[in-house]
């Protein structure tokens, strides 16, 4: 009776430490850090410094302005995309989502 009692005591603690240890391995990896070529990039600029000079009506020049802002953006986030996509088919970044085009349109 006392060498089942004592195995039933062994037994409850290794489970516990494997439990443990499970949960050590499961903090582990939701603190290891993402490299930084992970992390977004910066917002790009995209604002608009052209000419200062008043040859344009000025309601067609706002809207020129406003078409090669829209523009710049919508490129920056293709390139942002598309660098994701490599670097999570390498395997580098995990912990992100994979970015969708479809999302963005």
């Amino acid at each position: 009776m006392l060498a089942a009692l004592s195995t039933v005591l062994v037994v409850m603690a290794l489970g516990g430490c494997a439990q443990q240890q499970g949960q050590h391995e499961a903090q582990a990896s939701a603190a290891r850090v993402q490299p930084a070529y992970c992390a977004p990039g910066p917002s790009p600029d995209c604002e608009f410094r052209g000419s200062k000079l008043r040859t344009v009506d000025s309601a067609e020049f706002d809207r020129l302005k406003g078409a090669y802002e829209r523009r710049c953006i919508r490129h920056a986030e293709k390139v942002e995309r598309e660098r994701m996509r490599e670097l999570q088919a390498a395997g580098a970044c995990t912990g992100r989502p994979a970015p969708s085009l479809a999302a963005s349109r």
